[in-house]
């Protein structure tokens, strides 16, 4: 119901300034190639400034291009009256970060017209060709908040016989998808926003320009939700150019209605340029239906409409088929791959950080102990001799013995302080190496998360996985070589909890448990607590994660785990909240 609202508002917003300005006299200004481009547009009756998708938006609003999804080529033909064939063909170019660039072409050609003397007798010798054919260039780009803009610059150019003229213009639009309705899209055009016109020999024909606006909304169907239901209401104002008098300024709307089952085939209903106190009046004239159907990337679209070419009042219906072509993946698609080729990057960065820091931190531990028993070895035997000298039947010599005894432990204090102050200096720098660049890997993260935000291309794994486990392990690797075997468990269980084959993690749990034997484990529900937060930490809900962990505190509230926890993920709530970004 809350759509169906917000869509009836929109309809009376689009109503009223018609209502309060406008002429309901219609027709009669439009240019040759206002008939439009596409079969999806066409059989929605041109109802198409806040549609997306679609490889011809660089006609109906290059601000709905820059949602453009795939790489596309678009093709149709028709013919009109007599012997007129209508034509036209785009192709469209979205990339990842760099807005959407389109091109087209459309034309119109009459071949066979009768020539006439002055006395307005056919010749039957002579016949004229008509040609008039536009070319566009387009740009369009989508902002983060849901904002498209774009621009299409038109070339077209007009033959008759001998007789040439050629014009330029450029046509602007917006496309507006609220971030929190993303169902609902209103769009704005300026159709030749300027144009210089076209001068045949003496004979000058000015260009209409024509302020589009727009709304659509696109409503899933069907149990599954695969199908959806797109409905869109366009109305259009642009003065009257060619009767003389004062110039007045016109009105018209148009409606189309698009079924798609599950992205392969598609119904489509419209009605165009009727104004309110006539809508009934002219019809079937203006009424369309179509067709389309997608298969590995080729579509085939049809579409008939009823329309009055040279406005006597007789209906004339028009039918016309079209292919296009998608190539490759959506925009969706690739940034998605590229995330996840991004990700794996970052991960084996991480992960061969944590193996390069885990294979140091062992060497060094083994350079340790090897130069700890070394020196013992050497003081004890250098006091062994000492004490060996003296002759234990003195009492003076006892005394002596006693004092070495004293000295040597002193000595061996002594150095091995020294050693192992060496020894944590040298920890720390590796520890502080891995931090280095785990941060430098989760400032990617970041990065990559704030680009692809709005698509929720990362939200499906949580990339902070591999920075996560790797502090874990590395921190496990730390208490454990510093022997605190009960805390350095913990952590290699918390590592596990994720990844039962991450590194040496099992490894390192039998040693652990090995060596805690007779040590005193922390309770269950205190592990149960502290699992739930790294759950949590995960997940990145990092305030319900220190909401667990100071459940702790009230338990234990000297717990080193829940402390250094709820410290590191207070630091990552406040880089997120200076980042911008919610938790």
């Amino acid at each position: 119901m809350k759509r169906v609202g917000i869509l009836i508002f929109s309809v009376l917003l689009l109503c009223i300034p018609a209502g309060l300005y406008a002429s309901t006299e219609t027709g009669g200004v439009d240019g040759v190639f206002s008939y439009g481009a596409g079969l999806r547009a066409l059989g929605m009756g041109g109802a198409f400034t806040a549609m997306k998708h679609d490889a011809t938006l660089a006609y109906w609003n290059p601000g709905a291009m820059a949602f453009n999804q795939h790489t596309e080529v678009s093709i149709f033909g028709t013919r009109s009256i007599a012997s007129s064939y209508y034509f036209a063909g785009f192709y469209t170019n979205p990339t990842i970060s760099l807005g959407t660039l389109s091109a087209g072409f459309m034309g119109i050609y009459t071949g066979g017209i009768q020539s006439y003397d002055q006395d307005a007798s056919p010749i039957t010798d002579a016949r004229t060709d008509y040609l008039h054919y536009q070319v566009l260039f387009s740009y369009g780009y989508k902002f983060k908040f849901g904002l498209g803009v774009g621009a299409t610059a038109k070339i077209e150019q007009m033959r008759i016989t001998d007789y040439k003229g050629t014009g330029a213009g450029f046509d602007l639009g917006v496309l507006y998808t609220p971030p929190n309705l993303s169902w609902f899209s209103v769009g704005a055009v300026i159709q030749d926003a300027y144009s210089t016109g076209i001068k045949l020999s003496e004979d000058f024909e000015a260009n209409t320009r024509i302020y589009k606006v727009g709304i659509a909304g696109i409503f899933p169907v069907g149990a599954q939700k695969k199908s959806q239901l797109s409905l869109a209401l366009d109305s259009r104002f642009y003065l009257d150019n060619y009767n003389t008098g004062p110039r007045k300024l016109l009105y018209d709307f148009s409606v189309g209605s698009e079924l798609a089952f599950s992205d392969q085939f598609a119904l489509r209903f419209g009605y165009k340029n009727f104004s309110p106190e006539g809508m009934f009046q002219n019809l079937p004239t203006g009424l369309s239906v179509g067709a389309g159907y997608r298969r590995w990337g080729l579509g085939i679209d049809y579409a008939v409409s009823f329309e009055d070419p040279d406005w006597q009042g007789v209906p004339e219906l028009l039918m016309r088929v079209g292919l296009s072509y998608r190539f490759g993946k959506s925009i969706d698609e690739k940034k998605k791959q590229l995330a996840e080729d991004i990700r794996n990057q970052i991960e084996t960065g991480i992960r061969e950080a944590t193996e390069t820091f885990e294979d140091q931190l062992e060497e060094l531990k083994t350079d340790y102990d090897r130069e700890k028993d070394r020196i013992t070895q050497e003081i004890d035997a250098k006091y062994e001799e000492k004490i060996a000298s003296l002759d234990e039947s003195l009492e003076e010599s006892q005394q002596e013995i006693a004092r070495l005894s004293v000295q040597q432990e002193l000595d061996k204090e002594s150095v091995i302080n020294e050693l192992t102050q060496k020894y944590e200096t040298e920890k720390s720098a590796l520890e502080q190496q891995l931090t280095q660049e785990r941060s430098s890997y989760e400032g990617k993260i970041v990065s990559l998360e704030r680009r692809f935000v709005e698509e929720n291309a990362l939200r499906d794994k949580m990339i902070a996985d591999e920075a996560f486990k790797s502090e874990r392990y590395a921190r496990a690797l730390q208490l454990y070589s510093d022997g605190d075997y009960e805390e350095a468990l913990t952590e290699f269980e918390a590592v596990a909890r994720f990844d039962p084959d991450y590194l040496k993690v099992q490894e390192y749990i039998n040693r652990v448990k090995a060596e805690l034997t007779d040590v005193r484990t922390y309770s269950p529900e205190i592990l149960d607590l502290y699992y739930n937060g790294i759950d949590l930490f995960v997940q990145k809900k990092y305030q319900d994660a220190i909401n667990e962990w100071n459940k702790i505190l009230k338990i234990d509230p000297y717990n080193k785990l829940a402390r250094r926890n709820i410290r590191e993920a207070k630091e990552r709530l406040k880089k997120l909240r200076e980042l911008g970004i919610k938790e």
